[in-house]
């Protein structure tokens, strides 16, 4: 047993990792561009949690633990960085309530080979805590870092984090966050889930209770620019943007749908999913190909989609000079976790990704190649 592994199969696809806790967050290490990895952390009701760095190799259909940290209290988010390997932020729960940090590896952990020589797997490492982000009094519903992509990392990044009431805005300058600004409205009360505009610098949207709203902060404003009301039935639980088509977001709420609007007419989506038999937890597009959509939740299911309707694809990409899209489809149907899955996440390649389930499950996917062949080809 290594890395906390209960499970572990090789057996083509899926690819399953199994940690010795109960988990509900996963993040893609997507700055680490060469290698599928993702960030898992524990949530259990031990003092003493855990951060597992697992590295899927697609040519072997391995799963590998490049290393097992320790870390404080219930881990309840978990964000990489998008330009820095080595950085991650966390909410977390422990003897003094709700906390927020931001977190480095210690030295010794690379990205393609995992720990020294000198610490085996067996062994739980330290991370080197950057510094805490204070100021949250309640649950922390959601952290986001800002988009950046492979040649802009010396724009620097951001980091939002949401509790019930309050968005703050966390620029990072030179490895340190500096609190720019906290959006406090009237309007905002019950916020569950948000995500940074990848068109539009400090461009934010955020969901609460049923409805969705967009922010800019450098309006430093309390009034939100668009606002859709009662998108749906119930709480929104998840946004996300189409990171190739500005405007153009997906939600995802506890009335079992997927919702796709255009903010510029956001008076009526323009589309809807089904699929799930409860909550939709999770709804992430494709950063490559944004017609590939993930949606889970706690049905214990994952969805793969193809919607070319609102995607940025071009008419006739997917039929080989067809005069029109093809048709929005359920790609598949995986069911092979046994509880919520309350997190999903494209690697930094286009076609692998994983989901992680209450039990402390990570399955690992990859796109079926007939949709890879369709979309390349």
């Amino acid at each position: 047993q290594t890395c906390g592994v209960i499970a572990m199969e090789s057996t083509g696809n899926p690819v399953a990792y199994g940690l010795n806790y109960q988990s509900r967050c996963m993040t893609s290490r997507v700055a680490e561009r060469d290698f599928h990895q993702f960030l898992v952390g524990t949530h259990s009701l031990k003092e003493k949690n855990e951060v597992h760095v697992i590295d899927y190799k697609e040519e072997t259909e391995r799963v590998e633990c490049l290393g097992v940290y320790t870390h404080p209290g219930e881990i309840w988010q978990l964000q990489a960085s998008s330009c820095k390997k080595d950085l991650f932020a966390t909410a977390y729960t422990d003897a003094k309530g709700w906390q927020c940090s931001l977190w480095k590896f210690a030295a010794g952990m690379e990205g393609s080979g995992g720990v020294e020589d000198s610490q085996t797997l067996d062994n739980v490492l330290c991370l080197d805590k950057v510094c805490d982000l204070p100021g949250h009094v309640g649950p922390i519903n959601t952290m986001r870092w800002s988009i950046t992509e492979e040649g802009e990392e010396s724009k620097g990044e951001s980091l939002v984090t949401l509790d019930d009431k309050h968005i703050r805005w966390w620029p990072i300058n030179q490895g340190t966050p500096e609190l720019k600004n906290t959006v406090k409205s009237p309007e905002v009360s019950g916020l569950s889930a948000g995500c940074f505009d990848p068109h539009h610098d400090l461009a934010f949207i955020a969901a609460a209770e049923s409805d969705i709203s967009s922010w800019d902060f450098r309006s430093m404003g309390t009034k939100a620019q668009i606002s859709i009301s009662s998108a749906h039935r119930g709480r929104v639980l998840d946004l996300d943007y189409n990171p190739n088509r500005p405007y153009h977001i997906v939600s995802a709420g506890e009335d079992m749908v997927a919702k796709f609007w255009d903010l510029r007419k956001p008076n009526i989506a323009l589309r809807q999913l089904g699929g799930h038999t409860h909550w939709i937890w999770r709804a992430r597009f494709n950063r490559y190909h944004d017609q590939l959509l993930l949606t889970s939740g706690t049905d214990s299911t994952v969805n793969l989609w193809s919607i070319v309707s609102v995607s940025s694809a071009p008419v006739g990409e997917l039929e080989g000079g067809s005069v029109e899209k093809e048709g929005d489809k359920l790609i598949k149907k995986y069911e092979g976790h046994r509880d919520s899955v309350y997190s999903v996440a494209w690697s930094s390649d286009a076609w692998v990704f994983a989901s992680l389930s209450y039990e402390g499950t990570v399955i690992i996917n990859n796109v079926p190649q007939s949709e890879k062949y369709k979309i390349l080809l």
